[in-house]
């Protein structure tokens, strides 16, 4: 995903976390290369799948490639799902901790999702491909979140509000 980029994981305080989880870690050097200039287009996913996002006033407009679906209409609300999530990520979500860094709250309503209500019309278009079926919504997230900060101007701060 990027080359010469090391995670190193360390223990802190606070709840357990884990770099295997959904998009974990790679979503966020999409978003950094995005940003830096060096990733305009598709976002390919570890897993193989192919995502492309724009976001712009008038919504998010995602195209994914992820083999033969198992099933569209599942495949279509887990995109959906993924834009909203990485438009709340990158707009409005961040959690509560004190002077050292230690979470306060972890109730759902202190992470500042966007309601659904409040999230730009999202628009899915699923690409045909008759390869082995693999996760696309990771790759939906990684692209929505880099088209979305990229369209706010990619500030130094997230939320970016």
């Amino acid at each position: 995903m990027a080359p010469g980029l090391v995670v190193e994981e360390v223990d802190v305080a606070g709840p357990p976390t884990s770099s295997t989880i959904r998009a974990a870690g790679w979503a966020e050097a999409v978003v950094l290369l995005a940003g830096a200039g060096a990733l305009d287009g598709s976002v390919v996913s570890p897993d193989g799948a192919t995502a492309t996002a724009l976001v712009d006033d008038d919504g998010i407009r995602v195209s994914v490639r992820c083999g033969d679906p198992l099933d569209e209409t599942v495949l279509r609300s887990y995109c959906v799902g993924a834009a909203h999530m990485a438009w709340s990520w990158i707009t409005s979500e961040a959690l509560s901790v004190d002077a050292d860094g230690v979470v306060q709250d972890l109730t759902v309503r202190s992470f500042g999702v966007v309601r659904a209500t409040d999230t730009p019309p999202i628009s899915v278009v699923i690409e045909d491909d008759g390869g082995e079926p693999v996760n696309g919504s990771d790759a939906v997230f990684a692209a929505v979140a880099a088209a979305t900060w990229r369209h706010r101007g990619c500030p130094e701060d997230l939320p970016t509000g």
